[in-house]
């Protein structure tokens, strides 16, 4: 059974005759710009021949469409399995003419190896790490799932080895790993931005208590670029030199690898060998030269929001079309958002020049006002350009949030005799006009 390592989350496994493709990311350039690969590859997509093509979930560094169309006009008969309602939706509209929905804790029994679908505890979307076993042995693509405490992942992998008919002890033979504790939208949410020690100390026991033969860092292989590369301090606190580091040291009796894009993982016979070149070698991916990491954590300053204007659109135009769509699109969706309680969203549109500030107080009587109150329930502040974009179905709402470009704060609360109360809403309450599901559908259609 081979693993080759094609940059981020994706790899191609070859078992038994059999190609199975894990979240495809041809390009590097992805999620519209705002994140690259690291380090640099290109994958020669003629190359990979999937029988099938496994989407573990909605995030758009797993699920990427544009990749997703160029395989599907290579093979639409390669069949693609996935969590989520969604990405089946999207698979289907670029031309796969096989689409299957899989739940978490499925198995799948292929023409050679089992497939198990492993859950992901506390995830707000569908999603799924997956088990691959042969004869060889067996292999955990985590992905970015986590299945609960240490418990419950040994638990699972009891009922994993029952429905492969393995012994537990000793089941996983190379686990490609989860380990870098993302604060991919803390900072933009008006969350924590320290180093999260309690996040990183659950991955290094949930990893632990794998008992895996080998654990291999993955799906942590990308980095914030162009306007968006201020985030870089922000969002990766772990390096993987100090992942092996640490890991090494919570399991001395775990081989911990490096991930080295354009490697092959060879598990035969219970064990794993690595060729640094073997997908190389293969055809699948060419490598270029290492780059500095620009992944430095220094959560030290939280730049403003700039507006990039990529397309270099002019202000006036700009301002004209996002307060119409605050006019006639959010302010009726907050309103029945709101229920009736009286709340004050705030929002700012940040232009290359100016801010416009949008109040909306709901209530008895509702009002739309240009004053930035003092007094807010929740505020969010996004880049104009982007903004419509969205609006006009160029882009969808991910691209934005996980690019810095849009960001929330939330203090709304009820006071009474027993005490406060946070009250339970949308802090992303541009969300509420057009949701994120249907930016994602209109951003395809559109494209």
């Amino acid at each position: 059974m081979d693993w080759h390592c094609l940059g981020h989350a994706m790899w191609l496994a070859e078992v038994d005759g059999l190609r199975l493709l894990f979240d495809p990311l041809l390009e590097d350039a992805h999620y519209g710009g705002v994140f690259e690969v690291h380090p640099p590859r290109r994958v020669h997509a003629a190359a990979l021949r999937a029988d099938f093509v496994f989407v573990s979930h909605r995030h758009p560094d797993h699920f990427d469409l544009a990749s997703l169309r160029r395989l599907a006009a290579l093979d639409p008969d390669t069949v693609v399995v996935t969590s989520d309602e969604l990405v089946a939706a999207c698979a289907r509209r670029v031309g796969f003419r096989g689409v299957r929905i899989v739940a978490p804790e499925t198995r799948i029994d292929l023409d050679g190896p089992r497939v198990v679908t492993s859950p992901s505890r506390g995830a707000s979307e569908p999603e799924w790490g997956v088990v691959v076993a042969n004869a060889d042995g067996v292999v955990y693509d985590q992905i970015d799932t986590a299945i609960g405490t240490p418990a419950d992942v040994r638990a699972f992998f009891r009922r994993v080895a029952e429905a492969l008919g393995r012994d537990a002890d000793g089941l996983v033979t190379l686990a490609l790993a989860r380990w870098q504790p993302l604060l991919e939208v803390d900072a933009m949410l008006a969350g924590a931005v320290g180093f999260p020690f309690r996040a990183y100390a659950d991955e290094l026991e949930r990893c632990a208590a794998l008992g895996a033969r080998a654990v291999c860092p993955a799906a942590a292989g990308a980095r914030h670029a162009g306007p968006h590369a201020f985030m870089n301090r922000l969002v990766y606190p772990v390096t993987e030199a100090r992942f092996v580091e640490d890991a090494t040291a919570r399991m001395p009796g775990t081989r911990v690898l490096r991930h080295v894009t354009g490697a092959t993982y060879r598990v035969a016979g219970g064990d794993v060998s690595v060729d640094e070149a073997g997908a190389i070698d293969a055809g699948l991916v060419s490598v270029s030269a290492a780059l500095p990491d620009p992944r430095a954590f220094r959560p030290l300053d939280i730049p403003p929001i700039v507006d990039p204007n990529l397309a270099a659109r002019p202000e006036d135009e700009l301002r004209g079309r996002a307060a119409a769509w605050v006019a006639e699109s959010l302010v009726p969706a907050l309103e029945r958002a709101a229920e009736g309680r009286r709340l004050r969203y705030v929002l700012e549109i940040v232009l290359p020049r100016t801010v416009d500030v949008f109040t909306l107080t709901t209530g008895a009587a509702t009002t739309l006002s240009r004053d930035d109150h003092l007094e807010w329930d929740v505020r969010c502040a996004v880049a104009g350009s982007l903004l419509v974009d969205v609006i006009e179905a160029r882009r969808h709402w991910g691209e934005l949030l996980l690019g810095g470009m849009l960001r929330a704060a939330t203090r709304a609360h009820e006071v009474d005799e027993r005490g406060l109360r946070p009250v339970v809403l949308q802090p992303l309450f541009v969300y509420e006009a057009l949701s994120y599901e249907e930016s994602v559908l209109r951003a395809l259609d559109g494209a």
